[in-house]
């Protein structure tokens, strides 16, 4: 098969080189705006599989014309360019996933209801037309969302009954001769913090507060007693639904929470406070620019970070129900360690994580073990094919009953 990865950052350099060197790939083209970095790239993977094709996530035009002739597009950038990707792809007449999507789409305010639905329903309204298309359009399978989505998914095929879905991402990690240094997009880390928080409750969508909900939680593997808050993702606005109702399994509450130390929570709300998270851009000295692209320069490139992480992460799903009457639940949860994935990987944890599943979705895919037409998150696909492949990858899966 032949697949475009869009996106060459942290994350998309792990799928990139997972795709490169599996069997089921024969072309793996590296569609990257700036493309010295994908050059860069294409010389670390050191295959002859690989190309570069310089390309804007935000012109359609010029991406369907590349994406013709490919069977898969990954798109790995940031998810504000997810419907211009997903366009292309349908003029194109090819197939997608992402690890993402746009949630800073929806303005509902802290205590309100969202109304007619959260942002992924945007996407995902598309999948009757993907489907007479005969299109494969798989959203969010990284690890979080992604991983997380299929742990709900297989715990609740174990229940009668899912009362409650929690979604758990824990990390001590750290990055050395930094203060501030997210091993993630900065962007996309800052937005989804201090947007209000998604969860699921008495039969509706909801919003918290940024920052809301504190507690300790202790994480398994290492990773111990962390604080964690509410905020924004993705698994909040689709696991109540097709878990719930889809699959007809039920769920009455559902959010995330995700580890924030003290200094990461300090240092974004005090970019939120001085308006530097804005991403409209404002005149500076008659030059144009974007506060929250200036937070992003001024902050270090994460795909580049891998070699200074230190610590452990676990990031899994608390799946609560009933079984035969009775009440029980499983923990199920992966877990990585900073040092020991790059000095095998040469990949940062977080990087790795993400990447993967979204290679593993895509050789998944060319394997024919996907076989669903239209759009859908990870939760209507098969956990199970999922969790066989992460071992070979670095990756494990534990679970616990409850």
């Amino acid at each position: 098969m032949k697949a475009m990865v869009l996106g060459v950052g942290a994350i998309g350099s792990v799928t990139a080189e997972v795709l490169a060197n599996s069997e089921e790939f024969d072309r793996v083209v590296l569609g990257a705006r700036n493309p010295e970095k994908g050059k860069r790239l294409q010389k670390k993977i050191s295959s002859d599989k690989v190309s570069v094709k310089k390309l804007d996530a935000s012109d359609v035009t010029a991406m369907a014309k590349a994406f013709k002739g490919l069977d898969l597009v990954c798109n790995l950038a940031i998810p504000r360019y997810n419907f211009a990707i997903m366009r292309a792809c349908e003029m194109a007449k090819v197939n997608y996933l992402d690890t993402a999507w746009d949630i800073a789409l929806d303005r509902t305010k802290p205590g309100k209801v969202i109304k007619p639905a959260p942002p992924s329903f945007l996407y995902l309204k598309k999948d009757k037309a993907w489907k007479k298309m005969g299109l494969t359009g798989m959203l969010g399978i990284g690890c979080d969302p992604g991983l997380t989505n299929l742990f709900a998914r297989k715990a609740a095929d174990r229940l009668d009954r899912v009362k409650e879905i929690l979604v758990r991402d824990g990390d001590n990690g750290y990055v050395e001769g930094y203060d501030f240094a997210p091993l993630w997009s900065p962007e996309t880390l800052i937005e989804e913090v201090l947007m209000p928080a998604t969860y699921y409750s008495d039969g509706h969508y909801r919003k918290y507060g940024s920052f809301e909900n504190k507690e300790v939680y202790d994480f398994p593997d290492g990773v111990g007693k962390i604080p964690i808050y509410n905020v924004d993702h993705e698994e909040a606005e689709t696991l109540p639904t097709y878990i719930g109702k889809v699959l007809g399994k039920g769920c009455d509450y559902c959010d995330f929470k995700i580890a924030l130390g003290d200094e990461y929570v300090d240092a974004i709300r005090m970019i939120g406070k001085l308006g530097l998270s804005n991403p409209n851009k404002i005149k500076v000295k008659d030059v144009m620019v974007a506060p929250r692209d200036v937070v992003n320069a001024a902050l270090p490139d994460p795909s580049q970070l891998g070699h200074l992480s230190k610590g452990q992460c676990a990031i899994g799903t608390v799946t609560k129900g009933l079984k035969g009457g009775r009440e029980t639940g499983y923990y199920m949860w992966t877990s990585l360690d900073h040092s020991k994935v790059y000095k095998k990987w040469n990949n940062s944890a977080t990087a790795w994580s993400v990447g993967v599943p979204a290679a593993i979705s895509a050789i998944l895919f060319a394997q024919g073990k996907v076989e669903q037409k239209g759009v859908f998150p990870p939760e209507m696909m098969d956990p199970d094919p999922f969790i066989k492949m992460l071992p070979k990858y670095g990756m494990n899966y534990n679970e616990k009953k409850l």
